[in-house]
């Protein structure tokens, strides 16, 4: 089964998917100069979501003035999509708590897919305090803040008692549940212009969101209530009445949105990409001095051209020095739980008679390969919860190889990028581990060391997986040579 990165997708539905929304009951109405916060008491804001125009989804808010100022927010998003011709239905249920300046004080967010993860936050002064539930564990984990912070959900927030005036620019500190990290935004006025939806006009104020290196153009009411909003990958939602957004057709799958989002490869095909050994190829539609491109096994040969060549390791001159520098891919984090009684047994038991690190990391590559079930998930992928599971695609054998190899000892950390098959390079997650130089290897396909058929564009965890949204839909690769 072909095996891609759906999660990097699925945060920015996420962003695009729930909000705080609403609309005015009035007509059409005059310009305003300023963008007033919502203080209606109670309010119940039904979306429609949409791929290239076709029904995805929806989303409900509720909004509620508390006493003394503030505002308590709740929403549940529904998504139906196709991922490699397997149908995926994915849940999400978010409550945020506001205090009178439209601050986040804390927040909860649910996500049910393959696997149910529950992430709590509360802001404490200058720190948000994280807590991550999921595999019956509980991670903590605190973000220093350099001031207010915002879900990138929430646009009304941002945008209250602002001037509205053509070309102002606003910066904000969001924080996103499904990477766990920290996101810039800004937002720009554009223009104010008449908005038509469902045969009613609205006066609305035209912004522009930049997020995560992608740009979605926002229309909201004098409230700062999105009326609709239109992003990348062909994502639209637009405001509509219950009945409306509840109706998704019974017999539709859902679009193939990662095979809609694979990567055209042009230049000879690959026969057996699995045992390519060396690849030179040109990249276009993204700007690789901004990914984790070049080092290791990857060489930019031409900058201007865009020019990258890949080979696959050499197993010589392995040894198992540890430089300082590189302690930190010992440690846990959220959803690397290396720590955790459980993983650390079982890493024990795999690597039981090994002596070298990479004895122990090829132990644990074949291990994870044999023992889950290639199954194509979205949710967030937790190293306890897969083991519990045993089943999972790469985001999942990823990351428990990763929580496996720390608890052995082993440096680990995930790439995520694009690997060629049957004649397109589809997004995918790996490993690379640190036996006197970093070694790339593949659970998911069993592949150690990995073949020279892919491009890993991000390395770290799935805090970088933002930095995919750039390539999504406008990366291109040429192959020029392989062999």
């Amino acid at each position: 089964m072909k095996k891609i990165l759906p999660l990097v997708i699925f945060g920015f539905l996420w962003i695009v998917s729930i909000g705080w929304f609403g609309y005015q009951k009035a007509g059409c109405q005059k310009p305003i100069a300023t963008l007033k916060g919502d203080t209606t008491a109670y309010k119940e804001i039904w979306h429609g979501i949409y791929f290239s125009g076709q029904k995805a989804g929806y989303s409900v808010t509720v909004s509620q003035r508390l006493d003394g100022g503030g505002r308590k927010v709740s929403n549940r998003a529904f998504l139906r999509i196709s991922m490699m011709d397997t149908p995926q239905q994915i849940k999400t249920a978010t409550s945020y708590q506001l205090d009178k300046n439209f601050y986040l004080q804390d927040f909860d967010f649910v996500m049910e897919g393959a696997a149910e993860i529950n992430v709590h936050g509360r802001v404490n002064g200058r720190q948000l305090d994280i807590e991550v539930n999921t595999g019956g564990q509980k991670q903590r984990q605190t973000i220093k803040l350099d001031g207010p912070v915002y879900l990138p959900d929430a646009i009304e927030p941002m945008i209250a008692n602002k001037s509205i005036k053509k070309g102002n620019k606003y910066n904000f500190s969001t924080f996103d549940p499904t990477s766990l990290s920290l996101q810039p935004a800004v937002i720009e006025v554009m223009e104010q212009e008449s908005l038509k939806i469902d045969d009613r006009t609205h006066w609305a104020t035209k912004l522009s969101l930049e997020m995560a290196g992608t740009t979605s153009t926002i229309w909201v009411d004098s409230a700062g209530n999105t009326l609709k909003e239109n992003g990348p990958l062909g994502i639209t939602l637009v405001r509509e009445a219950k009945e409306s957004a509840l109706k998704i057709p019974a017999d539709d799958t859902g679009i193939d949105l990662l095979t809609q989002l694979s990567v055209p490869a042009t230049g000879p095909a690959l026969d057996k990409p699995r045992e390519a050994i060396y690849l030179k190829i040109k990249i276009t539609g993204l700007a690789i001095n901004n990914m984790d491109i070049a080092g290791g096994r990857q060489q930019i040969a031409d900058a201007g051209q865009q020019i990258v060549i890949i080979t696959q390791e050499r197993m010589d001159g392995l040894n198992d020095i540890l430089p300082d520098s590189l302690k930190k891919y010992l440690e846990p984090t959220a959803l690397i739980q290396s720590e955790d009684s459980r993983i650390k047994m079982t890493a024990r038991q795999i690597i039981c008679g090994k002596k070298t690190a990479w004895e122990k990391s090829l132990a644990i590559s074949q291990w994870v390969n044999k023992n889950l079930v290639k199954q194509m998930t979205v949710s967030l992928p937790s190293a306890v919860e897969v083991l519990s599971s045993r089943r999972g695609d790469c985001n999942e054998h990823a990351t428990l190889f990763a929580a496996l190899a720390r608890a052995s000892g082993i440096p680990a950390k995930l790439c995520l990028g694009v690997v060629y098959m049957d004649g397109r390079f589809y997004y995918h997650a790996w490993n690379a581990v640190y036996c006197g130089r970093w070694i790339e290897l593949d659970p998911t396909f069993g592949l150690n060391p990995a073949d020279a058929a892919r491009l890993r564009m991000i390395e770290g965890d799935l805090s970088q997986q933002n930095r995919l949204l750039p390539a999504l839909g406008n990366l291109r690769i040429e192959i020029l040579e392989s062999r």
